[in-house]
C-alpha cells in the first residue's frame, strides 16, 4: 500500500504541492501557526485521528492551523528531511535506509501500536504460513527490506525463498491482482486491503508477519518530524502531537463518528462508507490497547527490527536507539 500509488499521486498533485510547501510553518491570517502535514498516501483510516483533530478543533485550540496534504509522489520523508514540511507519515522499515544515510528525521508518534501488515492470498492458493510460498507467485514491489523479510520468515520455517516466483506488483491495491490471479499472494495492511477483501467477499488466507518473526512487530506507520524543526519549535511540536493524540483517542472511542469525519474530510470515500466504517472499526481497536498511551514507542521493539536489519546487511550502521522519541507524545 505504501509504495503503490507513487505514480498516481505524482500526477495528481506534484507541482502544485511543491509550490505550496515552500513556507510550511508560518502565521496564518488568524494569527494561528500554520503547519503543513504530509500524508504517505491518499486519505485512509490510518489518518483518521488527524482529520478528527482538525474537525474537532483540537489543532485550533492549540493555536495551530494544520493543512493535511497528499504527497506529490512516494517522497513524504524527503519533503520532511529537506524542511519542506515539519511533519509527515512514514514507516519504521522505510526509515532504516534514510537513517543509515544520516537523514535528519525522528519518529515522534506511533499511529498503530503493533504492525498490522501481513501476507494475504487467495484461499485456493493454500498459503497459511511463509513456507507455503514455495512454488507460488508473490506480488512484490522489489524493495530489499521487503524481500529480506519474506526470506527470513521462510528460512525460519526451513523453506527456500529462491523457490518463490516473484511478480512485479504496481497495482493501486494488491487485492485486485490477487483476485484476477496475476499472482497468489502479496504483503498488505490488514486494516485497509484486508478489510477490502472481506468487503468484496473474497475467500482468502492471511497471516501477520510479526507472528513468525517477532522482530517484525515494528512501527508502521509513524509520524515523523524534521530534526531542525524539533530543535527550534519544541513547544509548538509538542502542542501539535498532543492535538493529534486527542484525535486518535477520540477515534478509538468513537469509530463510527470518526469514520464519518474521515469521509467528510476526504469526499472521495463517500461512496465507500461501509468499507471505511469496517476499516475504522478494526483500526480503532489497533491504534492503542490503552488510549492514554497512544503514540508511544517501545524501545525494545524499535531496536529489535533495526538489529535484524543490521544482521541482514540491509544497513551499515547500528540504528538501535536512533530515530525515535517519546518526548512529545508523553507518558
Amino acid at each position: 500500500m505504501k509504495k503503490q500509488l507513487a505514480l498516481a499521486l505524482s500526477i495528481i498533485c506534484g507541482v502544485v504541492f511543491l509550490v505550496a510547501c515552500q513556507n510550511s510553518v508560518k502565521k496564518s491570517s488568524s494569527n494561528e501557526t500554520k503547519i503543513d502535514f504530509i500524508l504517505d498516501w491518499t486519505p485512509n483510516t490510518n489518518h483518521t485521528g488527524l482529520y478528527v483533530a482538525k474537525e474537532k478543533g483540537y489543532f485550533k485550540d492549540a493555536g495551530l492551523d494544520v493543512d493535511i496534504k497528499l504527497p506529490p509522489e512516494d517522497s513524504s520523508s524527503d519533503l520532511i528531511i529537506n524542511g519542506k514540511a515539519p511533519f509527515g507519515i512514514y514507516f519504521q522499515d522505510s526509515m532504516a535506509k534514510k537513517l543509515d544515510k544520516g537523514a535528519g528525521i525522528t519518529a515522534v508518534a506511533a499511529i498503530v501500536e503493533h504492525n498490522t501488515s501481513g501476507i494475504i492470498s487467495r484461499k485456493d492458493a493454500a498459503i497459511t504460513s511463509p513456507k507455503d510460498l514455495v512454488g507460488k507467485r508473490y506480488g512484490t514491489w522489489n524493495d530489499p527490506i521487503e524481500l529480506e523479510m519474506i526470506k527470513s520468515m521462510m528460512k525460519k520455517e526451513g523453506a527456500d525463498f529462491n523457490q518463490v516466483k516473484l511478480v512485479p506488483n504496481s497495482d493501486s491495491n494488491s487485492i485486485t491482482p490477487i483476485e484476477n490471479k496475476l499472482f497468489d499472494a502479496a504483503w498488505i495492511y490488514h486494516g485497509w486491503d484486508g478489510i477490502l477483501a472481506e468487503q468484496k467477499g473474497m475467500k482468502t488466507n492471511f497471516f501477520y508477519m510479526k507472528d513468525f518473526v517477532p522482530a517484525f512487530d515494528y512501527y508502521s506507520p509513524v509520524i515523523i518530524a524534521n530534526n531542525d524543526y524539533l530543535k527550534s519549535h519544541k513547544e509548538e511540536a509538542k502542542k501539535f502531537i498532543q492535538a493529534v493524540k486527542k484525535g486518535y483517542q477520540y477515534a478509538i472511542e468513537h469509530p463510527e463518528e470518526a469514520a464519518d469525519i474521515l469521509i467528510k474530510q476526504a469526499p472521495a470515500l463517500a461512496n465507500q462508507r461501509d468499507f471505511v466504517l469496517a476499516s475504522q472499526k478494526y483500526l480503532s481497536s489497533q491504534y492503542a490497547s490503552d488510549k492514554d498511551k497512544w503514540g508511544q514507542f517501545d524501545p525494545k521493539r524499535w531496536n529489535a527490527f533495526y538489529a535484524w536489519a543490521k544482521e541482514q546487511g540491509l544497513v551499515s550502521n547500528d540504528l538501535r536507539d536512533k530515530g525515535f522519541t517519546n518526548e512529545l507524545v508523553g507518558d
